[in-house]
């Protein structure tokens, strides 16, 4: 009789032939728990199985604390998943909380302590953020900052990094290119299709060179290999059972999420009188409690996965008695996968509600291989004389289906089929989850969708508004601020005061609003310091005056050869580079430019004669002064249109989207998706009447049909 010892050196020869590597993800010795092995001498516990008991649950109390502890105190904006803050990024609203590199080192930390803490949750999407992050970054860095200005390209670049977190996952760049455009994306850029599988290239290649080491076994280990498979029987009859019991679970734990959020939104109190992190702290030690006496609740998700793809009769053998060693009768591992199934996706629904970071995929991935690993080990029970019957490759259809059935996207069958590196169940993996889509499609939204709304996040969603009762003067707003041609620089201030709009209207005058075009807020406060430097810069230039057709008094500036610069500005933006220009500055009465005008002329005179009695220039300036002398209100006048023929910064956009008042607003938020931006303009033959802003959409609930 063979001793342990020898057992487990053989038991190891066989999975380095099989895998190409030299350790088994599970060993003979997993009554132990990892976490044990690593904090405390396993001689000091092996007999004491209490002690693991308390010790397993103070430590996975422990971990999760220390990532509730970083999140309510150092940085919320790194909690949950990430994936919704980008699809409400990617729709148009932009928040640079999310995305901030703060955001990223807490994210990390807390992923840490809470994927190490054994909670039921995955890192998928922590890992899609933490790409966002570090392409928004880079952003920042000089040779980027041209994109970063660039609404479209910004987002383009955040969308092909999300490719690179999945591909990082599970090296699967294909998969990870699908996944990014139907999670992150509403309508997506063919021109950003190469950008994202470059990103998602170098991701898969860089997550294979630092698991190229036989020791690391982390893709390894989900790698199939299955005979021809018959679909003309009756098993194809069992792969649409899959995909169909996969849809149902996906939608009730979408359900099941929903109903403990409200429960804990209602009773928030309740669980702080117990502790401030009562909720953190409760249910980590209810996991804890539940999944300690039965060894395969124990296993990390990689290592479920691994069993239930690839362990079955002469086939890794010991891995699968770890599931079926507790359980009382034969066929046990229909029990087992029973269990785990209920508890895990109970664990998960509770889980993905605490405020650490999180992801769903890699839970939601096991569950639905253990689902499968159900069916197959069923079917292999009923029909006893098939030779062709796989229970594991029933468990990668029910992965790949459960995972399309709660986070509604075919790309999971891309990813698992990749990841596999195994094309036999290419047809059932697809007719799984596309039924399992189409089952959670009709029953509730996606997982990510319920994130979106229970944060409050605004989000353009994919709704058909049936009716076109609703039009664009039912929702556009009436009451609006904007800038006229001829303005003053006061107005132009109040007008940045009180609109937080990238674009501002520009119209003929007060008592005729005919649109003429947009202008941006960087503008306006560029042209604002300009002429506050440009007065400081007529101090020493000669004023000229001559007479309009209205018997105003245009003033202008020569200046004969000067070139002035805005050091304070990063890009040093030319201000003033003509040899000879004239300038409209002001418009002021003709009976008040007589006496402004000898002013200073006399200023002038003495600053060719050389004077160098400041006190007497100043005094004689004090009447030409362009903020105090000009007007009698500190209001310089200043024609928009024409200062953009002569200074090639002044950009104004001539042709804004705008709309008529009787477009119905299911067209409105077509365009809004398509065509991006944030404000849509309302006019009347010309007249601008309303002002439609997405954000208000959003906020008033406009978008929300159920």
């Amino acid at each position: 009789m063979s001793s342990p010892s020898s057992n487990t050196i053989k038991y190891s020869k066989m999975i380095s032939s099989k895998h190409g590597y030299k350790k088994s993800r599970v060993k003979s010795n997993t009554s132990d728990s990892d976490l044990l092995n690593i904090v405390m001498p396993k001689a000091d516990t092996a007999d004491n199985y209490f002690f693991q008991y308390l010790s397993f649950i103070v430590w996975t109390v422990a971990l999760a604390f220390c990532s509730s502890v970083i999140i309510k105190k150092l940085c919320y904006a790194a909690a949950g998943s990430g994936i919704p803050d980008l699809k409400s990024i990617f729709s148009g609203f932009w928040n640079s909380s999310v995305v901030q590199p703060r955001v990223l080192i807490w994210k990390v930390l807390g992923l840490l302590f809470s994927y190490g803490s054994g909670l039921s949750i995955g890192k998928e999407g922590p890992y899609i953020h933490i790409s966002a992050i570090l392409a928004n970054t880079l952003l920042n860095i000089k040779p980027f900052k041209n994109i970063a200005t660039n609404e479209t390209q910004r987002s383009q670049m955040l969308a092909s990094c999300c490719a690179l977190g999945v591909a990082a996952t599970f090296g699967s760049p294909i998969g990870g290119v699908l996944f990014s455009i139907e999670v992150t994306g509403t309508y997506y850029l063919i021109q950003n299709y190469w950008r994202a599988f470059f990103t998602a290239t170098v991701g898969a290649v860089g997550i294979k060179i630092l698991l190229s080491t036989p020791s690391n076994d982390l893709l390894e280990s989900y790698r199939t290999s299955f005979e021809s498979l018959n679909l003309a029987t009756v098993q194809l009859l069992a792969f649409i059972i899959t995909g169909i019991l996969c849809g149902l679970l996906a939608s009730l734990f979408i359900y099941m999420y929903s109903k403990i959020y409200t429960w804990k939104k209602h009773n928030q109190d309740f669980i702080k009188k117990i502790t401030p992190y009562g909720e953190v702290i409760i249910v980590a030690a209810v996991t804890a409690v539940i999944t300690f006496p039965l060894k395969f609740l124990r296993l990390d998700h990689a290592s479920a996965v691994h069993t239930m793809f690839t362990a079955h009769d002469g086939v890794n053998t010991e891995e699968l008695k770890v599931w079926t060693d507790s359980m009382p009768f034969n066929n046990s591992i229909l029990l087992a996968c029973f269990l785990y199934i209920l508890v895990k996706l109970v664990l998960t629904a509770v889980s993905v509600t605490l405020p650490v970071p999180y992801g769903i995929y890699i839970p939601l991935f096991a569950i639905g291989a253990a689902v499968g690993r159900f069916v197959g080990e069923s079917m292999k029970l009923i029909f006893p004389h098939m030779k062709d019957i796989y229970p594991t490759g029933y468990a990668v259809v029910g992965a790949a289906a459960l995972c399309g059935g709660a986070t509604r996207t075919v790309s999971s069958a891309v990813i698992i089929l990749e990841l596999t590196n195994d094309m036999t169940f290419l047809v059932p993996v697809l007719l799984g989850v596309v039924l399992s889509c189409g089952i959670g499609n009709l029953l509730n939204h996606s997982i990510y969708d319920c994130f979106l709304r229970n944060k409050g996040l605004p989000y353009l969603p994919f709704v058909k508004i049936k009716s076109d009762s609703l039009v664009a003067k039912d929702v556009m707003k009436r009451e609006f601020r904007y800038v006229t041609r001829k303005t003053t620089l006061l107005r132009i201030q109040s007008v940045l005061d009180n609109v937080l709009d990238y674009a501002i209207p520009i119209v003929e005058s007060d008592d005729n609003l005919f649109l003429i075009g947009t202008i941006s807020r960087t503008t306006l406060e560029e042209v604002i310091s300009y002429h506050e430097r440009l007065h400081s810069y007529s101090l020493k230039s000669p004023i000229e005056g001559e007479e309009d057709g209205s018997g105003n008094t245009i003033i202008t500036i020569n200046s004969q050869n000067h070139n002035y610069y805005d050091n304070n500005d990063n890009d040093n933006s030319l201000l003033l580079q003509e040899e000879s220009s004239q300038i409209e500055m002001n418009l002021i009465p003709k009976s008040e430019s007589i006496d402004q005008l000898d002013s200073n002329q006399q200023t002038q005179s003495q600053l060719q004669n050389g004077s160098t009695d400041h006190q007497d220039i100043n005094n004689n300036n004090n009447s030409g002064d362009i903020r105090s002398s000009l007007s009698l209100n500190n209001e310089i006048i200043i024609d928009i249109v024409h200062m953009e023929l002569q200074n090639p910064w002044v950009v104004i956009d001539t042709s804004p989207i705008h709309i008529v008042e009787s477009m119905p607003v299911r067209k409105i938020i077509f365009m809004f998706m398509m065509l991006g931006g944030n404000v849509l303009f309302v006019t009347n033959k010309g007249q601008l009447v309303g002002i439609i802003n997405k954000t208000d959409i959003v906020q008033k609930g406009y978008l929300h049909h159920k």
